[in-house]
């Protein structure tokens, strides 16, 4: 296997997988898919790692298939980074302007104003994004650069988290011997390959239900404004099926994804499942439950998951922006009633949604559940290409000052 300069990979690392994509850019910096691994992971808890060793296990082995797959070795990653301790608040930027043109230099500025007021000394700032600018008297300005003013006020979005995990996480990384090329944070990731632009303007919240958490993104105006992690995901509705049956978590996931449904409504309550119970021979000791029962385990959980979001999209201050729209995906997306109970808790429309804005995925790597290493992909192709157009311009700049050189060179002499 060799390295090629135009090969992008991304690892998402979650509470029940890790996950890894490899994909090989375009002239145009388009990706495309073409090497995907995941393996079990055990070693995260709500977005933080609890057992170095088995996630870096869990790394390589993700790292390793999807290598052998893309027939490519890769030296960094995109990392994905999520969890509890995951912060976001608006703040505000100012800079003063001597009626110059604006340029990518000033916009910079405003937004290290804006960054230099996050004051907190535990936590790393891992986005800054401006939402929208004013300049002078003319507000809700989306890209102020060419304009000239006196004064460039901004509102950006912050988005931070907790030192020790960032640190916890890259190190993680690293013993695989991967450089970590950049961090993101999940739920913005899952936004680039599930939503549509007409949502990004419209106003929109984003829900993806992973193994231990449930991330919230919130867009409106083409901007993201918000996100926020909800503390229960597809994980603990599996750990309540095992515990209310006496059944192993494996035969537990297991009847959860075949037989189970968010609405007990939605279900035939005269059909009958085996369950195999903890500790016994299962193919002597079983017994059996209807599906209707199972989704009376199961539909507590999903409600009290929903619940908790709706909580959140109201401590965000943007519920009026986002209007009735909710966009659900992950893994948890997937079980069945998820998408009408979400309708009646949240009372929005709901659609569910895998990643669409990426090619080369198959039926498998295009799911739901791959939704954040595809945003992480998408991210990784667009940074690509903006350093190929810094390059340019830097490469024009210098080019510019030795033909003026020369040329002042010529008159002067």
């Amino acid at each position: 296997m060799a390295t090629k300069p135009n090969i992008v990979a991304a690892l998402d690392i979650g509470s029940s997988k890790v996950a890894c994509f490899i994909a090989e850019l375009d002239h145009a910096f388009n990706p495309r898919v073409i090497g995907y691994g995941q393996h079990a992971s055990s070693g995260i808890k709500k977005g933080m790692i609890v057992d170095m060793d088995s996630t870096e296990n869990a790394i390589r082995e993700a790292v390793l298939q999807a290598e052998e797959m893309a027939d490519v070795q890769v030296e960094s990653v995109y990392v994905g980074l999520g969890g509890v301790h995951l912060r976001s608040h608006i703040t505000d930027g100012l800079v003063v302007l001597n009626n110059h043109e604006i340029t990518d230099a000033d916009i910079f500025k405003v937004i290290d104003v804006a960054r230099a007021k996050q004051i907190e000394g535990d936590r790393k700032i891992i986005h800054s994004q401006a939402t929208k600018y004013q300049l002078d008297s003319q507000t809700d300005i989306r890209d102020p650069r060419g304009m000239t003013g006196a004064r460039l006020e901004s509102e950006v979005h912050i988005i931070s988290a907790a030192s020790s995990a960032v640190r916890n996480m890259v190190r993680c990384v690293e013993r695989c011997h991967l450089e970590v090329e950049d961090l993101v944070v999940q739920p913005y990731a899952s936004a680039l390959s599930c939503l549509v632009p007409d949502e990004r303007d419209l106003g929109v919240c984003l829900v993806d239900i992973g193994g231990g958490t449930c991330e919230i993104a919130i867009y409106a105006e083409g901007s993201l404004l918000h996100v926020a992690v909800v503390p229960v995901g597809g994980q603990y509705i599996t750990s309540d099926i095992a515990r209310g049956l006496s059944t192993p978590i494996a035969h537990a996931e297991r009847i959860k994804n075949l037989y189970g449904s968010a609405m007990a409504s939605l279900v035939p309550s005269d059909e009958q499942i085996d369950v195999p119970h903890v500790g016994e021979n299962e193919e002597t000791a079983s017994s059996q439950i209807s599906r209707s029962a199972l989704a009376g385990i199961i539909q507590p959980r999903c409600e009290e998951m929903f619940e908790m979001v709706r909580e959140k999209i109201e401590q965000s201050g943007f519920e009026s922006m986002i209007g009735r729209r909710v966009v659900l995906t992950g893994g948890g997306s997937q079980l069945n009633g998820m998408k009408q109970l979400a309708e009646v808790i949240l009372d929005k429309s709901v659609r569910l949604s895998r990643p669409t804005e990426l090619n080369g995925l198959t039926d498998l790597s295009g799911s739901p559940q791959f939704s954040c290493v595809s945003g992480l992909i998408i991210h990784a192709s667009r940074q690509a290409s903006v350093r190929e157009q810094q390059n340019k311009r830097s490469f024009s700049s210098i080019f510019n000052n030795v033909g003026k050189f020369f040329k002042e060179s010529l008159q002067n002499g």
